[in-house]
């Protein structure tokens, strides 16, 4: 399961959502200007030691910009080796 943290005025939110849409990979959205994910985002964000977004939880991995991923398409990539489409 691809959960990502993003938020809808992001140009790159929303183009790794696009890029999971057309390789057929689903995703949870979990929008952090909802204040209902502010904790959750917060404890990713002090794991991760950033709060750049998209950020993509699979399974129990997390995967954020220019720490585990430096393009869109490299997140697509990730997502598509880690996750079961």
């Amino acid at each position: 399961m691809v959960t990502i943290y993003s938020l809808k005025t992001c140009p790159f939110c929303v183009e790794l959502k696009e890029g999971l849409d057309k390789e057929g990979i689903k995703y949870t959205e979990k929008d952090i200007s909802n204040k209902k994910y502010e904790t959750e985002f917060d404890k990713i964000s002090e794991l991760t030691k950033t709060d750049s977004i998209p950020i993509m939880l699979i399974d129990k991995q997390v995967f954020a910009p220019d720490v585990s991923f430096k393009s869109i398409e490299e997140a697509i990539g990730l997502a598509k080796k880690f996750s079961q489409v």
